[in-house]
């Protein structure tokens, strides 16, 4: 499996203004000033408690992040094994390359984004690409911000799955040819086998990936390397995989709980704001879970339905605070999967 661009190399600025439907000078503008059309975005919260700050690009880079993506990024092939931040892809297709493992390694990329420096950028849009200098230079200056790869780019995601074009698939094949599963879910590489693995193996595994990181001047997080058997619960990218894809029961039981609690806070009179925020995000829920477990997801939104059904049937008096959460609550409708 090996990644492959679909369409002719760019080799002029020209070529590449016409591709992006805009002007030479507008590009030449755009990429002296990209560092600044950036705003913070919402910060991420992580398992453990720290924050990741991603970024969204202001309208006037928005709008040629966006051609990128569409005439340039969308051409590429890419392989199987990566399954993160991609059309048709998901965290369940990348546990599913391990379901049924006897053992199954994890590793987590450190500070991927930040790590992913202007010239691995370049290197992917004149290496793999085969665009020229100075048309791999613009588009390597349109597509990070102060030397790195900007988490939350509408480009951001394409170009971290090509980030180890010229590694990833020597890589791949060589754990393949001892039986090793192996997947990227962005910075999450898991590793798997149907058999157990001694001790040498791997080591050798771990090493493998480790280099391979190594050699872009990536680490891992030694503190999220996990190395599962079969005995215990086994998860990629948080999923259990030991028989089949599923959400642990303890996040499933933590949802029925939710839905529980905001029936009585409806009974007790509760309509204020957090409310309705924890209904949307509770009704999100439920539409994930459905993905995995039909049968207890069905359950839990006949009873969101109903709930929002009598709240539909009460009179709404108009007041500021009751109109932030009447446009809540519609969002919350909105967003409901099943309606």
């Amino acid at each position: 499996m090996s990644f492959r661009y679909n369409a002719n190399p760019i080799r002029s600025l020209a070529v590449l203004a016409i591709a992006l439907d805009v002007t030479e000078y507008e590009l030449l503008r755009l990429s002296n000033r990209a560092d600044d059309l950036y705003r913070k975005a919402k910060p991420i919260r992580k398992p453990d408690g720290s924050f990741r700050q991603p970024y969204d690009a202001l309208p006037q880079l928005k709008h040629v992040h966006r051609r990128i993506k569409e005439r340039l990024l969308v051409n590429v092939h890419f392989p199987a094994y990566l399954t993160g931040s991609l059309p048709g892809k998901s965290p369940k297709a990348n546990a599913s390359f391990h379901v049924g493992a006897k053992i199954v390694i994890c590793e987590d990329v450190q500070k991927f984004f930040p790590s992913t420096r202007a010239t691995l950028v370049h290197d992917i849009w004149m290496g793999f690409f085969g665009f020229s200098q100075d048309v791999a230079t613009i588009l390597t200056k349109l597509t990070t911000r102060f030397g790195a790869l900007p988490e939350g780019a509408i480009t951001s995601s394409y170009l971290a799955n090509l980030v180890f074009w010229r590694l990833e698939p020597g890589l791949h094949e060589q754990l393949s040819i001892r039986g090793i599963a192996y997947s990227r879910y962005v910075d999450d590489i898991c590793v798997s086998s149907k058999e157990f693995l001694p001790d040498i193996d791997k080591s050798a595994a771990i090493s493998e990936i480790y280099t391979m990181l190594g050699r872009l001047a990536y680490t891992a997080k030694r503190k999220k390397h996990e190395i599962q058997t079969s005995g215990h619960q086994m998860f990629a990218t948080k999923l259990m995989v030991n028989r089949r894809v599923a959400i642990p029961h303890s996040e499933r039981h933590n949802l029925k709980s939710a839905v529980f609690q905001l029936e009585g806070k409806f009974k007790h009179g509760a309509r204020d704001v957090a409310f309705f925020e924890e209904l949307s995000r509770t009704t999100n829920r439920v539409g994930r879970l459905g993905q995995f477990h039909m049968q207890e997801a069905t359950k839990l939104k006949e009873r969101l339905k109903k709930l929002r059904m009598r709240l539909d049937s009460e009179p709404v008096v108009i007041t500021p605070s009751v109109q932030t959460a009447a446009t809540i609550m519609s969002a919350a409708k909105a967003e409901a999967p099943w309606d």
